[in-house]
């Protein structure tokens, strides 16, 4: 390329990222198409009858007819995404179509944030290609709970405003972030007072400076303290701030990074080395060791105060160094299992992004991970036609996706129980709402962890006045399968003999006396 070609893609790369609409535009149709190749997965039958996506669902019905977070059921995020699917639902009803639209608007609103901070920090088009690249894997099609796509699009927008160079503003949002989910929210918060304070100490501000810069954060505090414990009381305000539910979970499936189920992702069992050059987990490690080392010479910068005199530059050092920050907070106490790297992916992609703008090296680091990034898209475009191979919309499935094999078995078990009082005993799901041949849901989720004593006895009472009991035993989703880890479980279906063994479900009816 002549000095003329790459002044001019440089210029063209410079106009791009000053139009942050247009760039938003280019994101929303990227994330559209995203969402119509992944729509058998997201939408598939399982998910939504007896895994996370139905619990969104099922989370709505119990709170309206009065069971409380905390106190009558285990709920482990904030009553924030309660009260946002309170209002939506109301308007579109609670259905699987609903959620996801729900869904593909928080994704639409993080990519408006995202365009912002391109904008803002004037991203190259190294940095742009990559935030197109991996897009679709910093942005989740569907979360498997609206508490983390509530949360994602108020930590985004923190970000957002972050790089605008308020930092006020932002702290409001993270503040927020807090009664989405008690976790990511509050290391954002404490980053953002760390450099609020830092940099009102030098310039010896007065009470009216430091009023206006914790203004937004104590009214947005302020606001949803009183209307979230009016409508769900204080006791489940009090308990779903603190993240004592998320640990209690955490410890109980071995949650971690280092050396709990965690590791699957990094160190997966019986896989090539070259497994990671198709896969995003390879990408995320790369990315992740370029993050960290971009992370602290960015923080040593701002510490020298080196580019004082370049408000952009100092902007963007601060967007990577929070980023790495906030990076390392989740692999070291908010990563779960293998799947877990989705929640806060974006944090990932924008410092990378950013940090391509920081020079010469970084730069081409940054070419060779979009190079992994469009590997990757390789297995995940080869997963996803797999689903669309496989999969089919059916009546029999609540015009959800399955196999076919799944499909015939499903369409038997509503045979067997057809005029019978049934009840599904599995770990968390919708799948009562989406049938009236069953009995209504009296529990959240039966995790272990999550599942409370209270519940149990709910449970308990359901199954013994129960003729028919469903258990999903194979439906490809390991931690959705089986009888809930409860000893009083496994007493109660002895009074039951199967009637049906399937390949995925279980029937069973009561033993005649």
């Amino acid at each position: 390329m002549t000095a003329k070609e790459s002044s001019q893609a440089h210029s063209a790369a410079e106009w791009l990222t000053s139009r942050t609409l247009l760039i938003f535009i280019l994101f929303a149709i990227e994330i559209l198409a995203i969402d119509f190749l992944k729509l058998p997965d997201i939408m598939a039958f399982d998910h939504y009858a007896f895994c996370d996506a139905g619990a969104n669902l099922t989370l709505q019905y119990v709170t309206s007819h009065g069971l409380r977070p905390t106190i009558d059921f285990g709920y482990n995020y904030g009553l924030l995404p309660i009260l946002v699917g309170r209002i939506w639902f109301g308007i579109a009803g609670i259905t699987p179509i609903s959620l996801q639209v729900l869904m593909t608007v928080c994704d639409l609103v993080i990519a408006w944030a995202i365009a912002k901070i391109v904008s803002r920090i004037r991203f190259g088009a190294v940095g742009l290609a990559l935030i197109a690249i991996t897009l679709g894997f910093a942005v989740q099609a569907s979360y498997p709970s609206l508490a983390q796509a509530v949360e994602a699009v108020l930590l985004v927008s923190a970000l957002a405003y972050q790089a605008r160079g308020s930092r006020s503003s932002a702290l409001g949002f993270a503040c927020a972030a807090v009664f989405a989910k008690p976790s990511m929210g509050y290391v954002y918060s404490l980053v953002l007072l760390v450099a609020i304070v830092g940099q009102r100490w030098r310039a010896r501000a007065k009470l009216d400076d430091w009023i206006r810069e914790l203004a937004p954060a104590v009214a947005t505090g302020t606001a949803l303290i009183l209307v979230l414990g009016i409508i769900y009381g204080p006791v489940p305000l009090v308990r779903t701030v603190l993240p004592i539910e998320g640990m209690s979970n955490y410890r109980a499936v071995n949650f971690g990074f280092f050396t709990g189920a965690g590791r699957e992702f990094w160190n997966p069992h019986g896989r090539p080395w070259l497994f990671y050059l198709v896969d995003f987990s390879g990408f995320w490690i790369a990315a992740t060791l370029f993050l960290i080392c971009s992370g602290v010479a960015a923080i040593l910068h701002l510490l020298a105060r080196e580019d004082i005199a370049n408000p952009e530059a100092m902007r963007r050092n601060e967007i990577i160094a929070t980023c790495a920050v906030l990076h390392v907070a989740f692999i070291a106490m908010f990563f779960g299992n293998q799947w877990s790297w989705i929640y806060y992916a974006y944090f990932l992609t924008i410092g990378v992004a950013a940090a391509a703008g920081a020079g010469a090296i970084q730069r081409r680091v940054t070419i060779g991970l979009c190079v992994m990034g469009i590997m990757a898209w390789t297995h995940e475009f080869r997963l996803e036609r797999l689903c669309w191979d496989r999969g089919q919309r059916d009546a029999v499935t609540a015009g959800l996706w399955a196999s076919s094999d799944e499909r015939e078995e499903w369409r038997l078990v509503l045979d067997s129980i057809r005029g019978r009082k049934a009840v599904v005993l599995d770990l968390k799901g919708a799948v009562e709402l989406m049938y009236p041949e069953f009995e209504p849901p009296v529990t959240l989720y039966l995790d272990p962890g999550l599942i409370k004593s209270f519940e149990i006895r709910r449970k308990l009472e359901q199954l013994s006045e129960a003729q028919m009991v469903v258990v999903p035993v194979n439906i490809g989703i390991e931690s959705c399968n089986g009888i809930p880890d409860a000893p009083e479980f496994k007493a109660a279906i002895k009074e039951f003999e199967p009637r049906m063994r399937g390949k995925f479900f279980d029937v069973y009816q009561r033993l005649k006396e």
